[in-house]
């Protein structure tokens, strides 16, 4: 009877065993079996590159998910995943992909990472991008140079990063268009160009040289459309700013310039420098900077959205304040340390703007009493997994301290 007893408990445990085999069999047939792996290799310092290749390509083509993501939905030990990494950071195409899909969601860039640590090792030099030594570094800088070389307009590259440097961005322009008159973004559809072209040269007219004075602007009457006009007179450097209102469409714009001999996309205060910064931002969708439309380098200007001024409550002089009503800034790496403009920040509201539905977050903006940037000179860029790269970036100026 004892005997019976045993040869039946051993019959059910190979009765599991054979269930569990089959089950796991028909897994590997529906799983496994079908990835669309393309790249077959004995095992790498212990990790089994094809098999990991078959699970990351899966994910890819039939999840439909991200590079990053798909990397980061697979388990191994952090040694295997570490080397894994580096296969992928040392080809070409498959490094290209797996950055770019970093760089697409820039606001998640802090989440990415220590999700990386915990699948590589916080020590493995692939979470390290500042050594120069560090595949990711050398991916990055060769994912700058293709993603330049792709590029079909300066909007796609200030989309990635805001730092370019000036001489980057114009010869990109110039491999595009033959010459270095280098635009960003569109005329609004309100301003037929040929008006636009006529109502700058009106109001380099009406700037101040020095200390700007309030003053009534008369209006201009172009084709039977009306412009009518009110002149910014905060600030101290020579930029000079002009609410533009079209009443025949109900569109309002702010316009700024300077001097065509003060044209830079490097120095602080210019109207270059600034359209870097606020067409990142505007192509980002940040909900906390007025949306550039326009910038013309060669004549130094840019056309803006207009922002609804209804005033902060307080005249806040604290960073800390400042910045805990631009979280946006923080978010896509912005660091902004301008404390003595608040003039230049007003409350988001429902009518603050007419494309908020364009913008990242800004219900609940609203709700969180954010504010929107009109001005944002004084901001350093900082992204762990975006390094500077030599002969395309240039760090940001921030201008805060420097005499004008």
């Amino acid at each position: 009877m004892k005997i019976n007893l045993q040869l039946q408990k051993f019959n059910n445990i190979q009765s599991i065993k054979t269930s569990k085999q089959q089950k796991y069999q028909s897994h590997s047939q529906t799983e496994f079996v079908s990835y669309p792996a393309n790249y077959y290799m004995t095992n790498f310092r212990g990790a089994n590159i094809a098999k990991m290749y078959e699970e990351y390509n899966w994910y890819i083509n039939h999840d439909r998910i991200p590079a990053i993501k798909a990397f980061l939905k697979m388990s191994a030990p952090k040694e295997e995943m570490d080397e894994f990494l580096t296969h992928i950071l040392n080809t070409a195409d498959r490094s290209y992909e797996f950055i770019d899909s970093i760089v697409a969601v820039p606001r998640e860039w802090k989440d990415i990472l220590k999700a990386l640590k915990d699948k590589v090792g916080e020590y493995s030099k692939n979470v390290m991008p500042f050594f120069y030594d560090s595949p990711y570094n050398a991916a990055y800088s060769n994912y700058i140079k293709e993603k330049y070389n792709r590029a079909n307009s300066i909007v796609e590259l200030l989309k990635v990063r805001p730092d370019w440097s000036e001489e980057a961005l114009l010869n990109k322009y110039e491999q595009k268009h033959g010459n270095r008159n280098l635009i960003i973004g569109k005329i609004p559809k309100r301003i037929p160009k040929n008006h636009l072209y006529q109502i700058v040269p009106y109001l380099k007219t009406k700037a101040d040289v020095g200390v700007k004075q309030r003053k009534q602007i008369e209006d201009l009457v172009l084709d039977g459309i009306t412009y009518k006009f009110l002149y910014y007179t905060e600030g101290k450097s020579s930029k000079h700013a002009f609410r533009v209102e079209i009443p025949a469409y109900g569109k309002t714009y702010v316009i700024k310039l300077d001097c065509p001999h003060k044209r830079s996309l490097d120095n602080a205060f210019s109207i270059g420098t600034l359209a870097k910064i606020d067409g990142y931002l505007t192509a980002n969708n940040s909900r906390n900077s007025a949306p550039l439309c326009y910038y013309d380098h060669e004549n130094n200007f840019s056309i803006y959205k207009y922002i609804q001024h209804t005033h902060v409550n307080d005249r806040p002089n604290d960073l800390t304040i400042i910045k805990k009503h631009l979280p946006d800034f923080k978010a896509l790496c912005l660091d902004y340390n301008d404390t003595v403009g608040y003039k230049n920040f007003f409350k988001l509201d429902e009518k603050s703007i007419d494309t908020q539905q364009c913008m990242t977050g800004y219900a609940e903006a609203i709700y969180n009493d954010e504010w929107i940037s009109v001005d944002n000179d004084h901001v350093t860029y900082n992204n762990i997994l975006q390094p500077s790269v030599n002969g395309y970036h240039k760090t940001l100026p921030n201008a805060m301290g420097i005499a004008v």
